[in-house]
């Protein structure tokens, strides 16, 4: 099915007697049969660039969301066709969950099997099986031509009559041959057919439309997998540190900020304190930095010299357990970005591991825990009481158990015995 043929789009007169082929009668006119004359409305639809159109059109380029995306394309359609019946943004144009997915300028809460049966009934599906790639289709299309025969369909019967529209066009976009979402807009049984113009209007609109909407599903994808991957590295019982150029922090874990307490302020101090209230980096990290950075630019300013692989193992002077591997992050060229510093910190008197396969045992069992639970099983494991783990932490007992009622439940244990099991 070939795409409507854009009209020359030139400032006209409202009136004309040869202009668009459509007749409207004047108020007050005759009808027909009593040869009334009749006065031809030329089509006035806009550019894409008028003015009017180019603060909705720069909210389509800059929505952060869905939500705002359809915010400005409602101020789109508000200013553009400001006569139409309803509109519904699909986000999946397959309908593969009927109600879903779509955002409607008249919401309504409607019960699935209501969503369901419309889905079977609309045209639309099958005629776009039938028509892959079109970006641009109305009902006229879809239907037959036939008025009475139209007027028979299940589909006039049940949602044109009742929903109270007869007049339908659909800005559809493609990926890997398959619908991927459609802009649907319509007009009631008194609004004039969509001209010539509006539908150039929205051929002109589909890239903005199309790449945007790619565009928001791209960073809301990786919003996702950012999120995804914090949890993930927030559960891990070792801590993750970054640093910037400007030494300041960027990321850390809250494994990170208990061993950045513990590093600077020892064991007996660091139980007692806020560890994300009194976090600095450690100097020493800092110190090694500076280190790096200077081995990094001479790499960087040897000929065919190596390049990457900086890092450095630090062990606390005082806490042997306590260890931390250094390296530095650079994404582009060597000598035109500031590295970043990446520091894994291991707290091995936490994590009590007395062999290697213990601790990966522990790490699978300790990941699932905070770090101040993990402190709690780990105490558990040496055989202490509540009592007993209450005044190694300087915590009230209550607060003890509290944190271990809360272990059971993440571990899926019901005794110290199969926590202790559990931990290897």
């Amino acid at each position: 099915m070939q795409e409507p043929s854009r009209a020359p789009s030139r400032k006209a007169p409202l009136f004309s007697v040869r202009a668009t082929g459509k007749r409207v009668w004047l108020p007050g006119a005759l009808p027909a049969t009593q040869k009334a004359a009749a006065i031809e409305v030329r089509d006035r639809a806009l550019r894409i660039d008028d003015p009017a159109l180019q603060r909705s059109v720069i909210g389509l380029e800059t929505a952060a969301n869905v939500t705002e995306f359809w915010t400005a394309l409602r101020g789109f359609i508000g200013t553009a066709l400001p006569d139409h019946h309803s509109a519904t943004l699909f986000l999946d144009a397959q309908e593969k969950i009927p109600g879903a997915l779509m955002l409607h300028s008249q919401p309504s809460l409607r019960p699935v099997a209501w969503w369901r049966a419309r889905a079977k009934l609309t045209p639309t599906h099958a005629y776009l099986n039938d028509h892959p790639g079109i970006k641009l289709y109305n009902l006229e299309q879809m239907l037959p031509a036939d008025l009475r025969a139209r007027r028979r369909t299940d589909f006039y019967r049940h949602v044109l009559r009742p929903e109270g529209f007869d007049k339908l066009v659909g800005l559809t976009t493609w990926e890997r041959g398959e619908r991927k979402s459609i802009l649907v807009l319509r007009r009631a049984f008194a609004h004039a057919e969509f001209t010539r113009g509006e539908m150039n209007l929205l051929l002109d609109l589909h890239p903005i439309f199309d790449r945007n909407l790619r565009r928001i599903e791209q960073q809301e994808e990786e919003r996702v997998c950012r999120s995804t991957l914090q949890q993930f590295i927030n559960l891990l019982p070792q801590g993750v540190l970054l640093v910037n150029a400007k030494r300041e922090l960027v990321f850390a874990n809250p494994e990170a900020f208990e061993t950045c307490a513990r590093w600077n302020l020892g064991p007996m101090v660091a139980r007692r304190m806020n560890s994300r209230a009194v976090f600095t980096i450690p100097p020493v990290f800092l110190e090694t930095y500076e280190e790096l950075l200077a081995e990094h630019y001479v790499q960087a300013l040897t000929p065919g010299g190596a390049q990457g692989g900086l890092r450095r193992k630090l062990a606390h002077p005082d806490q042997p357990g306590l260890r931390a591997d250094l390296n530095l992050v650079v994404m582009d060229d060597p000598l035109l970005t500031r590295p970043y510093l990446f520091a894994q910190l291991i707290n091995h008197t936490a994590a009590g591991a007395p062999s290697a396969e213990a601790q990966e045992r522990q790490l699978t069992v300790l990941g699932q825990l905070t770090p101040r639970e993990r402190e709690v099983a780990l105490l558990v494991r040496e055989g202490l009481s509540n009592e007993e783990i209450a005044g190694r932490l300087h915590k009230g007992v209550g607060t003890i158990k509290n944190q271990l009622q809360s272990i059971f439940v993440k571990l899926a244990v019901n005794s110290r015995a199969k926590l202790v099991a559990r931990l290897g």
